[in-house]
This record gives C-alpha cells, structure tokens and sequence, in this order.
C-alpha cells in the first residue's frame, strides 16, 4: 500500500505473477491460437499464405512483449534491490524502470486496454469477430486486453515510481509509437497487408487527423500514469525508491 512500507516480497511477487502471465500468454498465443487461426483463414481464403506476420501486425501483441519487458526489468530490480546492494547500478536499473513504464509500459498498455473494449462495447465485430472466440479462449482475451491495466495501476501502487522528465518520457513514447506507425505503413504499401482495413480508405488528410488524434490521447495517457502515481505518493515527495524494500 502507497505510503505504508509494503514488504518488497509482495511487489516482487506481483512482477513474478506478471512475468509468468504474459510469457504463457504469448506461448500459448503463438504455438496454439495464431496457428490454428491462419490455417483457417487462409482455408477460408480470408487471408493470403503471404501473411506470415500472425498477431504481431497488432498493437496488442507489441504490447504483450512490451508488458513482459517491463515486469522482467521490475523483477531484475527487485532482486538488485534486495541485495541490499545499493550501487549506482542500481539506480540506474530503477530509473530504467521507471522511464520504461512512464514511456511505455502505462501510456501503450492503458491505450490498447481502453480503445479495445470501447470498439467491442459499440461493435466487437470491429475489433474481435466472435468466430475469433473458438481460437482465443476467454483468458487470453482479458490476459491481452483486461489485466494489463490492474496490473500496472496495482504495481504503481504499492511501489514507488519516479517518473522521468518529460522530454525524455515522452520522446520514448513517441519513438515507439512512430515505430508501429511505420510497420503498419510498411505492411500496407509495400507487403499489401492492412493490419486494421480502415486506414486502406483513408485520404491524407484524413489520415493525417487519425494519426494527431490518437497521438494527442497517448499524450493524454502520459499525464494520466504520472498524475497517478503522484496522487498514489501524495505526502512522500522525498521518500526514496530504496526504502521499497523495507517492512
């Protein structure tokens, strides 16, 4: 509990469970579900044998990778932290931490939690067909798009984060949000694959919009995590991550 000296055993059992959740989510995605989905799509000739990208056309699966780097980074810096080895190479790896999650982890992972059950709330056809549902079971379904958010808000909870300034955050947000800007564009115009149909249809000015709107709300989700842990850390401005540790 913010504040309240939480044993690090129970932060580092929360990186533990998110490090084994996300690694059996994407396993058991890429040797079970993604497989026997493309054998019937292309049966059905609804995609073409070209298509050898699977699920990592999505974001949510770049956000999976992405969740599971974060909670291994937490795990390595709870192990460091308790060493009790406070060198300046542990800093660096909570700082790391720390900038990951503003940068990445929080603003990525809430967009994909948020944007997915409000297009399944209008019309999940737009974004989950139910046929999906005989490959993806109803836990992956909320391992990649419902758990990522308790998680993180838990996490941020009960350990200290500091976020890093914003030039630096944000310019790690924006890097990794231009980098999937460039895949998808790269999969449309040069392999003919349209990860999400709709930006086919779109003219440039229109999609030019697209693009400012959904960059505007992942600058909007930045602000949100580093309020959060400021209102979650209210009272403890000079509390320092290495008293984490302590009962």
């Amino acid at each position: 509990m913010a504040g309240t000296g939480l044993p690090l055993v129970l932060g580092t059992v929360l990186h533990f469970t998110g490090v084994l959740m996300y690694t059996y989510g994407i396993f058991y995605n890429n040797v079970y579900c993604t497989r026997e989905m493309r054998a019937h799509l292309i049966k059905t000739g609804s995609i073409d044998e070209k298509d050898v990208y699977g699920m990592y056309k999505f974001l949510t699966m770049w956000n999976m990778v992405f969740q599971l780097t974060y909670f291994f980074i937490c795990c390595v810096s709870d192990l460091v932290t308790s060493s009790g080895a406070h060198s300046p190479i542990t800093r660096k790896i909570a700082s790391f931490r720390d900038w990951f999650l503003a940068a990445v982890a929080f603003p990525i992972g809430t967009l994909v939690v948020v944007v997915f059950w409000a297009i399944w709330a209008i019309d999940r056809e737009f974004i989950f067909p139910k046929f999906l549902d005989q490959f993806f079971p109803a836990w992956l379904n909320h391992v990649m798009h419902t758990f990522v958010l308790p998680i993180l808000l838990l996490d941020m909870y009960m350990i200290r984060h500091r976020y890093p300034s914003k030039t630096t955050g944000i310019l790690g947000l924006a890097f990794v949000a231009l980098s999937y800007v460039c895949w998808i564009l790269w999969l449309g115009f040069v392999v003919d694959i349209w990860v999400y149909p709709f930006l086919k249809v779109l003219n440039g000015a229109v999609f030019g919009s697209f693009i400012l709107v959904c960059a505007l709300l992942l600058l909007v989700l930045y602000f949100t995590g580093e309020k959060l842990c400021k209102i979650f850390w209210s009272g403890y401005a000079d509390y320092d991550f290495e008293m984490d540790k302590l009962d």
